[in-house]
């Protein structure tokens, strides 16, 4: 199946989750993309590119609406080509209210001695990281959904 296929980036997402926690998500709106290009604030812009290249800063913005006024946890997986998870952020934050954002991002390293050759030759050290990566949202620990994007070098 085609990348575009597997996208869900960009769409709003109605949860109507019945938890016995009443802390928890309830009728939340959510909306979220990746991108690796940001306003002159450095906040990140939305745009319809699902291809990075491996230098790039990558984000995972999301915006919430709807919360129960509280503090709540956002969690964010990044997982590599291969299925490995390389990065776990999680986000402690109070909603007050209003629509929120928050973001997370993914830099990647190359491993040592390899910057020299890089200039030469830029997937050096990277092949492992080019592919098709999967990028897990949770909020609550309420697993909400999922973007892709592809990383070339």
């Amino acid at each position: 199946m085609a990348l575009a296929q597997y996208r869900t980036v960009s769409f709003w997402l109605l949860l109507l989750l019945s938890l016995a926690d009443q802390d928890s998500v309830r009728a939340t709106q959510i909306d979220w993309f990746v991108t690796n290009t940001t306003d002159d604030n450095g906040r990140p812009m939305r745009t319809d590119a699902d291809v990075f290249n491996c230098s790039d800063r990558i984000y995972m913005m999301v915006a919430v609406s709807n919360l129960r006024e509280t503090t709540h946890t956002l969690i964010v997986d990044w997982i590599d080509p291969s299925g490995r998870q390389r990065e776990h952020t999680v986000h402690n934050f109070r909603y007050f209210g209003n629509p929120a954002s928050i973001w997370a991002w993914l830099t990647l390293h190359p491993p040592r001695g390899a910057i020299a050759l890089r200039l030469f030759n830029p997937s050096v050290g990277m092949r492992e990281f080019i592919g098709t990566w999967t990028v897990r949202i949770s909020i609550d620990y309420q697993f909400l959904g999922q973007a892709k994007f592809e990383l070339l070098c």
